[in-house]
């Protein structure tokens, strides 16, 4: 006896800005509860809401933009600036969520071309304010941005961004950008 067969179609638009948007959201979350690592965890929020910045900016672009592939090699806050001008969206960059997306450029350019740094710390202190700091270690300038409040206004900005984006949008434009998900059929053979 012959197994059954099935023809199994799908198809799925996916926009990565999804992915890296609910990894940045998770680990906020693993952050604000304090779960062990929370440093880690938000250092991971600030990271992953800076890539998904990016890749909001790409899949809004690849959508939205003929040749795209033309602004491929632009800075984040450029492609970032002619998505808003195609959804008539005005950034202002001395304000709320925009600034927070200078911020989030720079973060992330010191994250991925970390370098060492050398660290001193000489303080005259009561003995009160010693046992304040007694098991904590001198930060480098990248650690001292890391930080709860800036895990979450890195989450927060690019939550506020979608909320400017989606409206503009069509229905059309809204499949894989608005929401993920996928499609397809299964026949039997």
């Amino acid at each position: 006896m012959s197994e059954k067969k099935f023809r199994v179609q799908r198809e799925r638009e996916f926009a990565p800005h999804h992915i890296l948007y609910g990894a940045a959201q998770i680990a906020l979350e693993n952050a604000e509860l304090k779960t062990p690592g929370w440093l880690y965890y938000e250092l991971t929020a600030i990271t992953f809401s800076a890539l998904s910045l990016e890749a909001l900016t790409n899949s809004f672009g690849e959508k939205l933009v003929t040749r795209w592939c033309d602004y491929e090699s632009s800075s984040p806050i450029a492609k970032l600036r002619i998505i808003c001008s195609r959804l008539g969206v005005e950034p202002d960059f001395e304000k709320e969520p925009w600034a927070t997306t200078l911020w989030l450029v720079k973060f992330r350019n010191k994250v991925a071309h970390a370098k060492p740094e050398s660290i001193n710390f000489d303080e005259t202190m009561t003995d009160e304010d010693f046992q304040k700091i007694r098991f904590e270690f001198p930060q480098s300038k990248l650690e001292m941005q890391i930080s709860l409040a800036n895990a979450k206004r890195s989450v927060f900005a690019i939550v506020e961004i979608m909320n400017l984006f989606y409206p503009k949008l069509t229905l059309d434009e809204k499949n894989g950008l608005y929401f993920d998900g996928y499609s397809g059929s299964t026949s039997s053979c």
